[in-house]
């Protein structure tokens, strides 16, 4: 999706990771989120589905904060408990979401830090690789750290990318079957 991307940051419905790879694609390393799924789209989609919002009016409500609010970003469970008393204190849904993306992009950037990715262009992939809110988020904490010069991007098909990657592995080893005689062709 990006022939210059050397980072990939694979954020879906339950896990978030940051893969480095070389020029070919290969993986060099990778780490997962080792904690609860409070940086996930799982625990996204709850939060929405409790504010009585879209999914896809989350990206946009986000970009409209004028003050976040902090939110746990150590278990969903307590992000959650946040959510609620935010909401009882009258903050707005806009404040609340942007928090959240916040939450999750720090978690993210640790990621990259974790496994060397500071440099050079990162992918997002993933069911939240579509997310303006949670991209914005996480260019906004790469950009105030003094260590990392990461160029986060996304495509249209993101969101894809696991199934472009199963399909491409599969005509890899079809041929390879293929050529050893073990498939035959269909007449």
């Amino acid at each position: 999706l990006d022939a210059d991307a050397r980072a990939a940051l694979d954020v879906g419905a339950l896990h978030g990771r940051a893969i480095v790879m070389d020029e070919r694609g290969k993986v060099l390393r990778y780490k997962m989120t080792s904690q609860c799924a409070s940086g996930s789209g799982q625990f996204l989609e709850n939060i929405a589905r409790y504010l009585g919002i879209a999914q896809d009016e989350i990206g946009s409500l986000s970009s409209q904060a004028d003050n976040p609010e902090v939110v746990s970003s150590i278990c969903a469970v307590l992000a959650e408990t946040d959510v609620i008393n935010m909401v009882s204190r009258g903050i707005s849904t806009a404040n609340i979401l942007k928090g959240i993306h916040l939450s999750m992009a720090g978690r993210l950037s640790k990621l990259l830090k974790a496994i060397g990715a500071t440099n050079g262009v990162a992918m997002m992939t993933g069911g939240l690789a579509l997310d303006a809110g949670l991209v914005a988020a996480l260019v906004e904490d790469i950009a105030a750290s003094k260590d990392m010069r990461i160029v986060v991007r996304s495509h249209p098909d993101s969101i894809y990318a696991g199934a472009i990657g199963a399909a491409l592995w599969g005509a890899f080893r079809f041929e390879k079957l293929q050529a050893r005689g073990e498939i035959h062709k269909a007449a």
